[in-house]
């Protein structure tokens, strides 16, 4: 019985501790959605001021304004959030920064598209970029 036990407890452990993988999202057929480019960043007093150009092109079913996705980790940890900027946004001044703590900042291009298939999310993001203060 303990045997038994044991292996459900094994089991239920690695069914339940899965890694945390974005490449799942960015998997989709079709074409890609291409990085923003010449991401930047500029610190002063207590504020980051983000910069990036955004792609010239973007695939034939991608609606159009797209929205940019910045995911903020401090120190290792996301525990700076996500924020969601809509319409072809270009920039976005981030705080409270502390010049003490190392801040990583990923920028992604994220857009709503026709789906080619029936049952499959619209939703589709590009690679990251990535800058650290």
């Amino acid at each position: 019985m303990k045997k038994y036990v044991f292996y459900i407890f094994i089991w239920s452990l690695l069914l339940c501790s899965g890694c945390y993988d974005d490449d799942i999202i960015t998997s989709k057929p079709g074409e890609p959605i291409d990085p923003v480019s010449n991401l930047a960043a500029n610190a002063e007093g207590d504020q980051v001021n983000l910069s990036w150009d955004l792609p010239s092109a973007y695939p034939e079913n991608v609606i159009e304004p797209v929205s940019v996705l910045i995911h903020v980790s401090v120190d290792g940890r996301r525990e700076g959030g996500s924020i969601t900027l809509e319409d072809n946004a270009v920039s976005y001044t981030y705080s409270p920064y502390d010049p003490a703590k190392t801040y990583r900042f990923t920028v992604k291009v994220m857009a709503h598209a026709e789906p080619s298939e029936d049952y499959q999310s619209g939703l589709f993001y590009s690679p990251g970029s990535t800058i650290e203060l």
